[in-house]
């Protein structure tokens, strides 16, 4: 099985050189992602990095920090996520990684200093506005896909009950009738599902549906999986067990890419982390 460590894993002292260099000694599989500030080399170390790689979502950090969003009503802001992804389809290429993947689009443009926590929408908003703007962006940024010949995996959002207001979502593709959508519409082969475990689990406890349920109609567009547990109520990061809710689902995914995607592990638990997951697809 085709295991990475997301950046996310590794202590927040650690500056990327030192990560690097441990995911070397210890032939570890890395997923670069938003971990870290911006840096002029960023980019030439994950290009000179000497292990098995690839980039996701907000790496390399941008000297003017922005959220990524394919769905911005703001042009520039939606010009500059598209030409993120397309730089993240680069450097997938290089390294040879099997997808870039980056996060589904939002009805509302929050600052940086905002993810994770209360984000102020507006329930008169025009979803299908929004919508019709992620997809046009999804299939700029499949043409150089396809130029590329390397995937590209949308990751399903997640929707927090603080964020749920007046049965209002801002975010897109949190569960299986947006990403059902999302695919039948684009009907392209390098487009993919990056399924969050994590996002999943909060997305369905907040719209009161059956998680399982929803992961098995999920099935046909995964490529690729974050793994991650938490308590049903907010996207935390936190370590998975042998109760994890996913892991009776492994193994119809056992020759796609895991990322184990929890936060701020010493080696030892990461090497812990790799174990259940392996152990769980013999």
């Amino acid at each position: 099985m085709d295991i990475y460590i997301s950046t996310l894993a590794f202590p927040s002292n650690l500056s990327l050189t030192e990560v690097i260099k441990i995911s070397v000694d210890n032939n570890l599989a890395i997923e670069f992602t938003s971990s870290f500030t911006h840096s002029e080399n960023a980019e030439i170390q994950y290009y000179n990095a000497n292990i098995k790689r690839m980039p996701h979502n907000y790496f390399p950090a941008p000297k003017v920090p922005f959220v990524l969003n394919l769905a911005s009503k703001n042009p520039s802001l939606r010009r500059l996520s598209v030409k993120h992804c397309k730089n993240g389809l680069r450097l997938a290429k290089h390294s040879r990684s099997p997808f870039f993947a980056a996060h589904a689009g939002f009805c509302v443009d929050p600052a940086p200093r905002d993810l994770g926590r209360i984000i102020h929408s507006d329930s008169s908003l025009d979803k299908d506005y929004y919508w019709d703007l992620f997809c046009d962006s999804v299939r700029d940024i499949l043409i150089t896909a396809d130029m590329l010949e390397i995937d590209f995996l949308i990751e399903n959002n997640v929707l927090a009950p603080f964020n749920y207001l007046s049965n209002f979502s801002p975010f897109l593709c949190c569960e299986s009738e947006d990403v059902i959508r999302l695919m039948e519409s684009m009907q392209h082969p390098r487009l993919g599902l990056l399924l969050d475990t994590a996002h999943l689990k909060v997305s369905c406890n907040t719209l009161n549906l059956i998680l399982d349920d929803e992961c098995i109609k999920l099935y046909p567009f995964i490529k690729g999986v974050h793994h991650s547990d938490n308590n049903s109520i907010e996207d935390s990061n936190m370590p998975i067990d042998e109760n994890y809710w996913f892991l009776k689902h492994l193994a119809n995914f056992k020759n796609y890419a895991q990322v184990i995607e929890v936060k701020h592990l010493n080696l030892q638990l990461i090497k812990d982390q790799m174990d259940i997951l392996t152990q769980f697809i013999i």
